[in-house]
């Protein structure tokens, strides 16, 4: 029996040793099992964490903070039969995901595959910048260079995550492939200046066509955004995916190792 024991608390160590020794990822959010008929229910609570910790960033990991996100240029080239943009956006500035409600998440991880949905409710999102570039409405032509900003509420939305183990100097991780998400806005008003005196009343008019027509052409712009959301979500996910374990970030031996070890303790 006191060999069995022993050999259950080395057994027992050495998991927590392999998950926790490099990044302890339990000092930012709690860690789920995935094996769980609770997993869903903990990662609500993972992910609502989650969001506070990275608001600042987690230097451990490389994560940059995402309260207010930093994107340092965003080109636009959009054309069709209406609206056509070119512009350099820059010093892009999103704020209000850290005040975000977790609403539900699903998770399916298997030793081959991964994928991760995750219900969220956003009151606010602001997002400001600087832009250089023209556009066109119908006949209505604008070359302009200033500031905007935007502010949505009320957007409801799911990040789905898609992604795949793989072996990285012996240890397994998840690398995730595509984020996906197609937010419902409740509604958005945009203010832009212009310091271009020639165009300025153009540009008074484009804001407010683009204030009265924000649905429209949230839905003409939205498969650009999309790509654009892949490509920064798919970044910040890896930062994490590819840093800490795929064992460490969701076991499946901690509830069964901790079961063992209480039976062995007990009789």
């Amino acid at each position: 029996m006191f060999t069995t024991n022993v050999f259950g608390v080395c057994l027992f160590v050495t998991v927590f040793q392999n998950c926790y020794g490099a990044i302890d990822i339990g000092k930012y959010i709690p860690v789920c099992d995935r094996n769980s008929p609770e997993v869903n229910d903990c990662l609500i609570e993972a992910v609502s964490k989650g969001l506070v910790a990275m608001a600042n960033g987690i230097k451990d990991l490389g994560v940059p903070a995402i309260d207010p996100y930093h994107q340092k240029e965003l080109k636009l080239d959009y054309n069709n039969n209406q609206i056509s943009a070119k512009m350099s956006i820059s010093d892009i500035y999103v704020s209000g995901v850290s005040g975000s409600t977790v609403k539900d998440v699903r998770l399916r991880a298997e030793d081959d595959s991964f994928h991760m949905e995750i219900d969220m409710f956003s009151p606010q999102i602001f997002c400001k910048g600087h832009y250089r570039g023209g556009g066109s409405y119908n006949a209505l032509r604008l070359n302009a260079t200033g500031d905007f900003n935007t502010a949505m509420s009320d957007l409801t939305y799911t990040w789905k995550l898609d992604g795949t183990p793989e072996k990285i100097d012996g240890e397994t991780y998840v690398r995730i492939n595509s984020f996906y998400m197609r937010p419902d806005v409740g509604n958005m008003v945009t203010h832009m200046t212009n310091e271009n005196p020639d165009s300025k009343e153009l540009t008074e008019l484009a804001v407010r066509l683009t204030n009265q027509n924000w649905r429209l052409l949230y839905r003409e712009l939205l498969p650009f955004a999309q790509s654009n959301w892949n490509k920064t979500g798919t970044r910040i996910a890896n930062k994490i995916f590819l840093k800490v374990p795929y064992e460490q970030l969701f076991p499946v031996l901690r509830r069964v190792i901790l079961i063992y070890l209480l039976s062995e303790v007990l009789y």
